[in-house]
């Protein structure tokens, strides 16, 4: 008997074992607009009250977060690691900053200094958020459940094979610990090594698709893969409404 824990979608769970089996990193991918972001936060809600969640932000401040599980009346018991909220206070800023100094009028040697001064501070442009979401996971001890949005973020600003490092690390914590990861991704952004080697990492694979159907979207969610279990594949359609995700078989 598998030992799992639940998605936070019923028919999701009966689909595949009963839930997300323990030790399982899954990715959810799906084109702008399917619900990728929804079906994370779903996730994380799913283990607020018997799991230590950690929520790893990279496009949304914590109140955003928090506030969309609230509306559909989700738990919100969880910690936020903030990658995106880090990386516009250490560089972002810095950044916007050279380019008020430049359309004030200062100088490139002005210019040069101030970033010289800057480069002299402990949390600079130097600080690896790919270090720091690693650093964060090693710190996790069962039972805990990990969410990652978005790994498009990382793949943005890193070598790929860094990445992909850092998620197989991810994956052996996760495994070793019995914990449950989900990360998410964007469709269609990525060379198509990059994406395979992803789907090759993790164990189970979700994707969210959404199809226009007349005046409507037809949404389908496609278990792509269980790993060792490929009779688990299969296709379930999805709806979004005020209590958030639910799923039917078709």
């Amino acid at each position: 008997m598998v030992d799992s824990v639940s998605f936070g979608i019923p028919a999701l769970d009966k689909a595949i074992m009963d839930g997300i089996p323990k030790g399982y990193t899954v990715l959810c991918i799906g084109m702008p607009g399917a619900g990728v972001e929804l079906f994370a936060k779903r996730f994380a809600s799913a283990g607020a009250k018997n799991e230590n969640v950690t929520y790893f932000s990279t496009s949304e401040r914590d109140d955003d977060v928090l506030n969309t599980m609230k509306d559909f009346g989700w738990s919100t018991d969880m910690k936020i690691v903030n990658i995106g909220t880090m990386y516009y206070e250490k560089v972002l800023a810095r950044h916007l900053d050279v380019s008020k100094y430049r359309h004030e009028g200062l100088s490139m040697m002005d210019i040069r200094q101030f970033k010289s001064r800057k480069s002299e501070e402990p949390e600079e442009f130097t600080t690896n958020f790919l270090t720091t979401l690693t650093y964060e996971v090693s710190k996790l001890s069962p039972p805990f459940r990990i969410v990652l949005d978005s790994l498009n973020f990382f793949l943005e600003y890193y070598p790929h094979d860094e990445v992909l490092s850092a998620l197989r690390t991810i994956k052996a914590h996760t495994q070793h610990n019995e914990g449950v990861a989900l990360v998410t991704l964007v469709k269609g952004v990525l060379d198509s090594r990059t994406e395979s080697g992803i789907e090759e990492i993790v164990d189970a694979i979700i994707e969210l698709e959404r199809q226009r159907d007349g005046y409507e979207f037809k949404r389908n969610l496609l278990i792509r893969k269980v790993r060792n279990h490929p009779e688990k594949t299969g296709i379930l359609a999805y709806t979004i409404d005020d209590k958030g995700i639910s799923a039917k078989g078709v």
